[in-house]
């Protein structure tokens, strides 16, 4: 079975290095016979009724046939099989801007590997001819360039609820920079066979993570930026756990006020820089301060006291992390040393979710519990014999 199908394939590509043989016959007939005088019609139009050629792959032909005209070492190689008819088609479209000089010595730099193109890598080939052009073409190369910085844009589209589409387009210079710099930040890419986010995901948080390192001052030793945001919250509601509950991000790209969901606002609210409204029904009862809640004082205490994520087996460092407040401040949580604990955004949604319970021992060990129990030691914590 295996053999037979191997044999199929194997006769479709014969089949299309026959195909290439015609077309190379067919080019240099075009090449060689003047077929309008002969003819009566242009070669263009002659190609598209006699041949039922489309406009453009009729153009396509003709000027193939002039370039290989001008090109003897390509329409050698390209006669006796040695180059395939996309080649020479990407070829052409290489050499367009060239004059008959940059033409012949483009020719001759085919001609000098003409014993290898049948192993080179198809794209090998047509790589060379791109580089010999823009050596010769330096000024189209930087115009070209030119034109791929001036394009060079991003943009965010924003939604009614908020969330947004990023679109945008670079050069290769700027692609690589960014592509780089995301692979260093992403997490290692996952294999097929784990499960995971891919790395387009993977992409998307690293650019987040980028951010939030230029917010922070490039700094790894302060917790992440405290999201600037100015929401209402009913107070009422949220502490139901409604999911009507009535949070809105006012600082929203576009559109309406972004919902937030209960969650989201329990998160936001642990360690925000900007929290100024919270309603009972109509009626605003508190007021955010301007400022984080927490004094930078208080938020060294706190580092140097966690070091990372305290959740269990987690460990995420500091820049990544949160201060949670242990009991919300919602439900009139104080903002003080023990109430507060170093978590990701990760492992601080999850807290939330799950509903789990947090407890400081006086030994500085954290006791997390949902049903199940998990002791986190302190990060420096000295044992003792």
């Amino acid at each position: 079975m295996f053999a037979r199908r191997f044999e199929t394939i194997q006769d479709a590509c014969d089949a299309l290095l026959e195909a290439d043989q015609l077309t190379a016959r067919a080019l240099s007939i075009i090449g060689s016979v003047d077929i309008e005088a002969t003819c009566g019609l242009p070669a263009e139009m002659m190609l598209a009724l006699g041949a039922r050629r489309s406009g453009a792959d009729a153009k396509m032909l003709v000027n193939a046939a002039a370039t290989l005209r001008a090109m003897p070492y390509t329409a050698s190689a390209f006669a006796d099989g040695s180059l395939s008819w996309s080649q020479v088609r990407s070829i052409t479209l290489a050499v367009r801007t060239v004059d008959a000089a940059g033409k012949s010595t483009i020719d001759e730099l085919i001609g000098r590997h003409a014993d290898g193109h049948s192993s080179m890598d198809p794209d090998e080939m047509i790589a060379r001819v791109y580089d010999a052009v823009a050596c010769l073409r330096t000024d189209l190369a930087r115009a070209r360039e030119d034109r791929q910085i001036a394009r060079e844009y991003l943009s965010i589209q924003g939604r009614l609820d908020g969330s947004s589409t990023l679109t945008g387009e670079m050069g290769p210079e700027s692609t690589a920079t960014l592509v780089n710099a995301l692979d260093v930040m992403a997490e290692p890419p996952t294999t097929p066979d784990e499960d995971g986010p891919t790395r387009p995901q993977q992409h998307a948080q690293a650019l987040l993570a980028m951010a939030e390192h230029v917010l922070n001052g490039d700094s790894t030793g302060t917790t992440r930026p405290r999201p600037r945001l100015i929401a209402t919250i009913d107070v009422e509601s949220l502490a139901a756990g409604a999911e009507s509950a009535a949070a809105r991000i006012l600082w929203s790209v576009a559109g309406r006020p972004a919902r937030m969901t209960p969650l989201s606002a329990e998160v936001m609210a642990c360690d925000a820089s900007v929290v100024p409204v919270i309603f009972n029904g109509a009626r605003p009862v508190a007021v955010g301060d301007a400022t984080a809640p927490i004094s930078p004082k208080l938020r060294a205490a706190l580092i140097a006291r966690d070091g990372r994520c305290r959740f269990p087996a987690c460990g995420a460092p500091v820049a990544w992390c949160d201060a949670h407040h242990i009991r919300a401040r919602i439900h009139d949580g104080p903002t003080t040393i023990d109430n507060l604990v170093l978590l990701c955004r990760r492992c601080h949604r999850r807290i939330h979710r799950g509903r789990w319970r947090i407890t400081l021992r006086d030994d500085g060990v954290m006791e997390f519990t949902d049903g199940r129990y998990y002791a986190e030691s302190p990060p420096h914590r000295e044992r003792r014999e």
